[in-house]
């Protein structure tokens, strides 16, 4: 037996819904509170301030501007849609990273480790070299491994750029938003389901007539919005409900197009 055989080796399996669940969960809560919280504020009457709870037993009063139901209504309306594209984007970066750590362990094979090391310390490399990237650079990197690349760098800026509008500039689009033409753009992310007719692209849409065994395709895409200086960033519920969905969709590629040869699973090799 000689001295490599005689180490004691940890073999690591490397499952791909790992990756894809960071996006998933996150496209899951982001749409549920989206969809909950802009009916019910839609519905509420926003012209004065909520009452106090019942079960208050001491309340502080906080004096500020008085806000009509319009101002009101476009105040909690930002306020949900920033903190949803901020989970939104956590959890896509979230899954990027799980794919970057999983392709650098399925690239390795095989590592050398001392015998007191925990699973977290011998990750810890390549968490942090993850987590150093932008995104960009780290999505090319990841692309180089899969067995098709992904499309998702301008979909993810903005979503950034609209939250920074939202969270920083009430929602207005400003200077530091737009181009020069004075234009914001942004490029939303979403799933294009359609269908190939004489060799041109159908989507579908309420109302399309589909022959019955025709194939359905879907694929990443991005959705045009453009504001001007001065206008209000408006996102409507159907419209996130889509941006959502692009997510999960872009975590659910991201794990299927993984490196797939189960013969080399990562082992650790241990000294005695």
């Amino acid at each position: 037996m000689t001295q490599d055989e005689s180490r004691p080796a940890i073999q690591i399996t490397l499952h791909p819904n790992g990756v894809a669940a960071p996006s998933e969960a996150a496209a899951l809560v982001c749409r549920e509170v989206v969809d909950f919280y802009l009916d019910a504020v839609g519905k509420a009457d926003l012209a004065a301030r909520p009452p106090v709870p019942e079960d208050a037993f001491f309340r502080f009063e906080i004096k500020g501007p008085a806000l009509s139901e319009a101002e009101r209504r476009a105040l909690y309306e930002n306020w949900i849609l920033a903190k949803a594209f901020q989970d939104l984007m956590r959890g896509v970066r979230a899954s990027l990273e799980e794919a970057f750590l999983f392709v650098k362990l399925f690239s390795i094979g095989q590592m050398k480790a001392t015998s007191n090391s925990t699973l977290d310390d011998i990750m810890a490399p390549f968490r942090n070299d993850a987590a150093r990237r932008n995104f960009p650079p780290l999505l090319a990197h990841v692309n180089s491994k899969l067995e098709r690349p992904l499309e998702f760098v301008d979909a993810y800026q903005s979503m950034q750029d609209a939250r920074n509008c939202l969270e920083h500039r009430a929602g207005i689009v400003g200077k530091k938003d737009a181009a020069d033409d004075g234009v914001m753009r942004l490029r939303f992310p979403r799933v294009k389901m359609f269908f190939v007719r004489d060799d041109a692209e159908i989507e579908l849409e309420r109302g399309t007539a589909v022959e019955a065994g025709t194939q359905i395709l879907m694929r990443m895409d991005l959705r045009v919005r453009e504001f001007k200086i001065g206008e209000r960033l408006t996102i409507a519920a159907a419209d996130f409900d889509e941006i959502a969905f692009a997510c999960y969709y872009f975590g659910n590629q991201l794990a299927q197009r993984l490196p797939k040869n189960a013969a080399t699973n990562p082992r650790l090799d241990t000294p005695q």
